[in-house]
C-alpha cells in the first residue's frame, strides 16, 4: 500500500473496550493530531456508528442487573388521540411518517414531564429513548411504540407520567456487554429524513475515542488481562474491529 498509514482508535465505555484499526489513504501525519482525527473521521462509515455509539452509551451510563429497559405503547384511545389529525391527501407511507413524527413529539413531552418530576423529587434521570414502528426481524410495519433505557431510580416516575397507553419494564440483564440490546433496538428504527435514531439525555457520559498512528496493519490484539467478546474477520488490508471486557483494577494489580 502506498500513500497512507494505519491508524488505531480505542474506546472505553464502562467495562467494555473497543479497538478499531483503519487504513488511511492519506499522507502520514507528523505532528498534527488534528490531521489524524480528520483522517480517521473519513473512515467512520466503516463502523456501524449509531448501533455502536448506542452500545457505548449503555455501557458508560447504565448498571447491568439494576437499571431498566422500559417499553411504552399506545392504547386504542391513546393512539386515536395521537393520530387524530389524519390528512386525507397523504398516501400510506406519508401517513406512517406523520404518525412516527407525532410519536417522537409525544415521547419528547413525556421526557420533559419525567425530568420535571424527578428534579422536584431530587431523583436523577438518565435516558436513551428509541421510537419504532417496525419489526426489527421482518421489517414489517407495526404500531408505533417506544423503548427507553432509564436509571432504576426514575422508574416509578416514568410509570406515572405515560398517559397514552401501557408501560412494561425489565431489569437490564446482568452482564458486561449490552451490544446485542443496542442491535435489537436500533434494528427497529425506521429512518426518517434528517431524524435521529435515538434521543439521549444531556447528562449522559459520552465515551471519546483515543487515536494514534499504528505501527502496521497486523491483526489487533486484545489488551493484557481483557476478555475477547467479538472480533471481526481478519482480512489483510481491510478495517479491523475487536470488542472486549476490560480487566478490573484488581486484575491489573495482580498482573
Amino acid at each position: 500500500m502506498k500513500d497512507g498509514y494505519w491508524s488505531l482508535r480505542k474506546y472505553t465505555a464502562g467495562p467494555i473496550g473497543e479497538s478499531i484499526k483503519y487504513w488511511i489513504p492519506e499522507k502520514k501525519p507528523t505532528r498534527s493530531e488534528k490531521r489524524l482525527k480528520t483522517d480517521i473521521g473519513k473512515q467512520k462509515q466503516n463502523e456501524h456508528n449509531a448501533e455502536k455509539m448506542f452500545a457505548r452509551l449503555i455501557h458508560a451510563n447504565y448498571r447491568s442487573g439494576t437499571d431498566i429497559l422500559l417499553g411504552l405503547d399506545y392504547s386504542e384511545e391513546g393512539y386515536a388521540k395521537m393520530s387524530a389529525h389524519s390528512l386525507s391527501f397523504l398516501d400510506e407511507t406519508e401517513e406512517m411518517d406523520r404518525i412516527l413524527s407525532e410519536a417522537v413529539y409525544q415521547i419528547g413531552l413525556f421526557l420533559r414531564r419525567v425530568k420535571r418530576a424527578c428534579a422536584a423529587a431530587g431523583i436523577p434521570f438518565r435516558y436513551l429513548a428509541v421510537t419504532s414502528d417496525m419489526d426489527g426481524k421482518t421489517g414489517e410495519h407495526v404500531r408505533v411504540h417506544h423503548h427507553l433505557i432509564v436509571n432504576a431510580e426514575a422508574l416509578t416516575v416514568c410509570k406515572a407520567k405515560w398517559y397514552l397507553g401501557g408501560v412494561d419494564y425489565e431489569t437490564l440483564w446482568d452482564r458486561e456487554d449490552q451490544s446485542d440490546l443496542a442491535e435489537y433496538l436500533m434494528k427497529q428504527v425506521r429512518r426518517l429524513p434528517d431524524a435521529k435514531k435515538y434521543i439521549p439525555s444531556r447528562n449522559l457520559k459520552r465515551p471519546k475515542p483515543k487515536d494514534r498512528v499504528a505501527v502496521n496493519g497486523s491483526e489487533l490484539r486484545v489488551p493484557k488481562g481483557a476478555v475477547l467478546l467479538y472480533r471481526s474477520p481478519y482480512r489483510p488490508g481491510l478495517p479491523q474491529y475487536i470488542r472486549y471486557v476490560l480487566p478490573t483494577k484488581e486484575e491489573e494489580l495482580r498482573e
